[in-house]
């Protein structure tokens, strides 16, 4: 081989060794720069500030699930709630969840400002070496929406407290695996997604929350304070936070939050990863929702719910804020998306978060408007009033919690004694409108507050306190709670004696009224002796043919069947239809009334035929002038009465359609519906069916015993029953158990002497003879 060849062969092989070291050196730089980036990649990227897991963290395991059914749907899930509910705290827990099980992209914005958006995709951008450092940050946003579009494995997008929906959406991808979180108070946010509501703690929640965030373990007492925060997580995070730093007690906490400033009970403190306290956050919620409503209607209904109860108020009843219901409609409508305020599942009803009451509550008060809110709330409030249909126990407590929320600053105020004399003609109203519903026991305790708000007021006449008066007595004869009225009753009667003298009207009228209340309460010797002297006095000063007169004479005649006076009572109801006959006719309400009450007397005298006579007569009669309770009250003793003849079928089926009827108007509790019962267990017994009598008299016991008390002469009644249905069924040792105890409770009560105690003695006696229901 010659020189220059094999120089040449060298020179060949030099080359290839240096291109293999240069392809080597060239795949091992690709190699390591390739491994130095899968390295990078290997640990997730986060753009942004996750919340960290918080003191006391509650994971809300239903909720979560709801939003991982949501984004497995769908690309989009929107958390939607008030302030301080909690949403962010529910999308960082699902964003650590995520992350823990090896999710590679994460990107938390917080979203208030649509330029937050902008700003972090273009980080994403540079992060991801999509674009250098000097692009736009509009195109480098965009670039970083096309990668997240086009990326193969998953990642999740925070969007936290967005406010504005038009701005989100150019924002948000269109395709690929990544899932959009969006937590807003704005309910349209809801259009761009999957919603998921998201409200307060469970009650159970809230407590255990309470209890580990302040340090304390009392979950009862937490669970008192959480009730009163509304079960609102934030809220519950700073109270926790400032019982545990000020070292207070549950019941310390509760006393402050009845009668201190709400907002230093509830502060933010330092560390605190919410950036406003709880005041402040759901301020700026009313505010901004105010501020998209130009007609200012909005801040009305603001103050307005801030005055009425808190169970909620009607769309209708706002409706009397303005005469366009339309700008109602559309203020409440504004509220609602911006979660201030929410419906119930009908959509009628608006209800408003207790604390944001209280909190636009101050806010009134500390802008000076609280005097034209009350104004507007009286007017509204009458408005209802007046409405038709009639207004309900919601209205009643509406007038209630204004009152309570107000009247001692309108006490102070010397310009207010108007409107104080308004809310309390509402507050009388109340009265009576809860003795028309049934709601017997809630308006005695109405009641009796409202005549002593009557008589602390300034300024009010007598005569108002003298209706306020009449209005409790009503109140506690509806409520079968005579006793408690019977003071009232003989007051009205010194004012009349004192104010218009014996010889008039009102002074018969007056006495009337305590003959009535003495025999309720079962007073019988003086029921006696006044309705005695009152129908002397209503012949003197009123006449013959006075309602005075005829109502005195019914009464007597009441109370000698009461005292067991039978046959004088039978002579007196009879000359009392007699006379009603005289005066008004067959057909008016009186003789309506005083035929009724004489068809009952046969019935205990044993002339049944008779009284269904009487009894039907009254069925037969439609006058617009009866009162709406004869409707219920008559056919029961009509029922009686075909009873005690032995028309049992038909006794019974009348009874039955009372009951369900009474069921759907009157509270359970009612004593007309009680009473309806008994009448019922005493039909069934007479005909024969003794085990559905039976419950139904145990029944009938108990619930009086609850609503009325133990020792209600009502009460002994029920037991007296018991113990004589008992006797029937063959149960002798049980009824003379019962009517032994019930005979020593009215000799207690009453005294050894009563005509209610001499009547339970001799059903006693006769219990060995007995064989039939008594009538």
């Amino acid at each position: 081989m010659s020189a220059e060849v094999a120089v040449g062969v060298v020179s060949a092989v030099v080359a290839v060794a240096g291109l293999g070291v240069s392809y080597l050196q060239l795949r091992q730089t690709s190699t390591g720069s390739a491994a130095r980036g899968s390295a990078r990649w290997r640990a997730p990227l986060v753009i942004g500030d996750v919340p960290r897991e918080p003191l006391a963290y509650t994971r809300r395991a239903a909720l979560l699930d709801e939003l991982t059914r949501a984004l497995d749907s769908g690309p989009v899930a929107a958390l939607i709630g008030g302030r301080g509910v909690g949403k962010t705290h529910l999308a960082a827990t699902y964003t650590r969840e995520r992350l823990a099980r090896r999710l590679r992209l994460v990107l938390w914005i917080v979203a208030e400002d649509a330029a937050a958006i902008v700003t972090a995709l273009a980080a994403l951008a540079r992060e991801v070496g999509l674009v250098d450092a000097l692009v736009d940050a509009d195109a480098a946003a965009k670039a970083a929406l096309r990668w997240l579009e086009q990326r193969p494995s998953p990642s999740l997008v925070v969007l936290d407290n967005a406010l504005d929906p038009d701005a989100v959406l150019r924002w948000l991808p269109r395709r690929g695996r990544v899932r959009v979180i969006i937590t807003s108070t704005n309910e349209d946010f809801a259009q761009l997604g999957v919603e998921v509501c998201v409200e307060g703690f469970t009650p159970g929640q809230a407590a255990a929350f309470l209890c580990a965030r302040s340090g304390l373990d009392d979950l009862e007492q937490a669970g008192l304070v959480a009730h009163e925060l509304g079960d609102l997580p934030l809220a519950l995070s700073q109270a926790g936070a400032v019982i545990r730093r000020q070292r207070q007690s549950f019941g310390d906490y509760l006393a402050g939050l009845g009668c201190g400033p709400l907002a230093s009970m509830l502060a933010r403190l330092p560390g605190d990863e919410y950036p406003r306290s709880v005041e402040q956050a759901i301020l700026r919620s009313i505010a901004d929702a105010e501020a998209a409503d130009l007609t200012g209607t909005a801040q009305r209904v603001v103050d307005l719910m801030a005055l009425l109860s808190a169970s909620g108020v009607r769309r209708d009843l706002l409706y009397h804020l303005s005469a366009e219901r339309s700008g109602v409609d559309d203020a409440v409508g504004t509220l609602a998306g911006a979660s201030v305020i929410g419906f119930d599942v009908t959509g009628r009803v608006v209800a408003m978060h207790r604390l944001t009451r209280r909190f636009a509550m101050t806010r009134v008060r500390v802008q000076g408007r609280l005097m034209a809110a009350v104004q507007e709330a009286t007017r509204v409030l009458s408005a209802a009033v007046d409405a038709t249909p009639t207004a309900g126990t919601d209205v009643v407590d509406h007038v209630a919690d204004v009152w309570v929320a107000v009247h001692c600053d309108l006490k102070t105020d010397p310009e207010a004694a108007g409107l104080v004399a308004d809310l309390l003609r509402l507050r009388l109203w109340s009265v009576g409108r809860l003795v028309t519903l049934g709601e017997s026991s809630r308006a005695v305790t109405t009641g009796f507050a409202v005549l002593k708000e009557h008589r602390d007021a300034d300024g009010i006449g007598d005569e108002s306190v003298t209706l306020a008066r009449r209005a409790v007595i009503d109140a506690g004869l509806a409520a079968d709670r005579e006793l408690d009225v019977v003071a009232l009753a003989e007051e009205t009667l010194a004012d009349r004696m004192c104010v218009d003298g014996p010889d008039h009207v009102a002074t018969v009228a007056a006495r009337n009224s305590l003959g009535y209340c003495y025999e309720c309460a079962g007073l019988l010797e003086r029921a006696l002796e006044i309705h005695r002297f009152n129908l002397q006095e209503s012949m003197r000063v009123c006449g013959p043919d006075a309602q005075s007169t005829l109502i005195a004479r019914i009464n007597l005649a009441s109370t000698l069947r009461s005292m067991g006076r039978i046959d004088d009572a039978v002579s007196t109801f009879e000359e009392n239809l007699r006379e009603s006959i005289r005066v008004y006719g067959l057909e008016h309400a009186s003789t309506i009334n005083a035929r009724g009450e004489l068809a009952r007397t046969y019935v205990r005298v044993g002339r049944a035929a008779e009284a269904v006579m009487l009894h039907e007569i009254n069925a037969g009669l439609h006058s617009a002038e009866l009162p709406a309770w004869y409707a219920m009250w008559w056919p029961q003793y009509r029922a009686a009465a075909y009873s005690a003849v032995g028309r049992h079928d038909q006794a019974i089926a009348l009874l039955r359609d009372l009951i369900k009827q009474s069921e759907v108007t009157l509270p359970r509790d009612n004593p007309q519906l009680i009473r309806l019962r008994l009448f019922l267990a005493r039909a069934l017994i007479s005909a024969g069916r003794g085990r559905q009598a039976l419950r139904l008299f145990e029944r009938v016991t108990r619930d009086r015993e609850r609503v009325l008390g133990a020792d209600h002469a009502a009460t002994l009644n029920a037991r007296r029953n018991l113990g004589l249905a008992f006797a029937v069924l063959g149960q002798r040792r049980r009824a003379k158990a019962v009517l032994t105890a019930t005979l020593a409770d009215y000799v207690r009560m009453l005294g050894d002497e009563h005509p209610y105690t001499a009547s339970a003695r001799s059903s006693l006696e006769r219990l060995s003879m007995l064989c039939r229901f008594p009538p």
